[in-house]
């Protein structure tokens, strides 16, 4: 999404959202979505193991052998988190996390640099298969993208709230959430967007101001660029004033 149509109030349900589905389904998307990525990166080997030349495939394995360097650090560090919030364990709660978001931007340019260098071996009937193996993983490490995402949200709320508040929030969000998923589907189904929204804001402004803390905690978001983290705080200074 461009940032020029960044729309504070449909990225924080879209935030929401994400923790809805991370809370409910105790992060099984992300071990299905890793498991994609491995069984398509074993396809796209085999083909660069057919048709590469021996350097290309030199590069192959020096590539992926960083992508999964980078993946095991990755995995310790969201395995952490995700005991932590199951346990609602507050200790060192942010201890290595901020780590994560490089690692993933690591992982993100392996898999650039992977796709690159099998795609230059390839012969003409082979790319389309290529570009369809790509479109499987990319889509795949965007979804853990969006639960590590959550997985953040997670870990700040149970550093600013206590077990009995975060349940209270979570099941709130169950709730009164929507369906859909996706940024793009959040754009495209705003107005239902914008309706959940209003109804969690509603209940959760009754309850020990637990929605004031729920939107610091939201314009803090490590996935935002600069300029959207000042539209977002702007917006939830908009909001307080609002609710006082």
């Amino acid at each position: 999404m461009e940032e020029q149509n960044f729309n504070p109030v449909i990225e924080a349900v879209v935030s929401i959202r994400h923790l809805a589905i991370s809370a409910s389904d105790n992060w099984t998307a992300m071990n299905k979505a890793g498991s994609i990525i491995q069984s398509n990166l074993k396809e796209a080997a085999s083909l660069v193991k057919k048709y590469a030349n021996l350097s290309t495939k030199d590069q192959w394995l020096s590539e992926f052998n960083k992508y999964m360097d980078n993946l095991g650090h990755l995995k310790v560090i969201l395995n952490s988190a995700i005991d932590k919030i199951k346990s609602k364990n507050s200790v060192g709660i942010s201890e290595g996390w901020e780590k994560h978001l490089q690692f993933s931007k690591n992982i993100a340019s392996n898999l650039s640099d992977l796709e690159t260098i099998g795609k230059s071996s390839l012969p003409e009937n082979e790319l389309e298969h290529w570009k369809s193996i790509w479109s499987e993983i990319y889509n795949s490490h965007d979804r853990i993208q969006n639960e590590a995402s959550a997985c953040g949200i997670q870990l700040k709320m149970i550093e600013s709230y206590s077990p009995d508040e975060v349940d209270e929030l979570t099941d709130t969000i169950l709730k009164n959430i929507p369906p859909k998923y996706s940024k793009e589907e959040a754009h495209q189904y705003s107005d239902e967007y914008m309706k959940a929204y209003e109804a969690i804001k509603k209940e959760a402004t009754q309850k020990k101001n637990l929605w004031d803390r729920f939107l610091d905690i939201l314009a803090g978001g490590t996935q935002q660029t600069p300029a959207q983290r000042v539209m977002m705080q702007r917006w939830v200074d908009g909001e307080k004033g609002e609710l006082h």
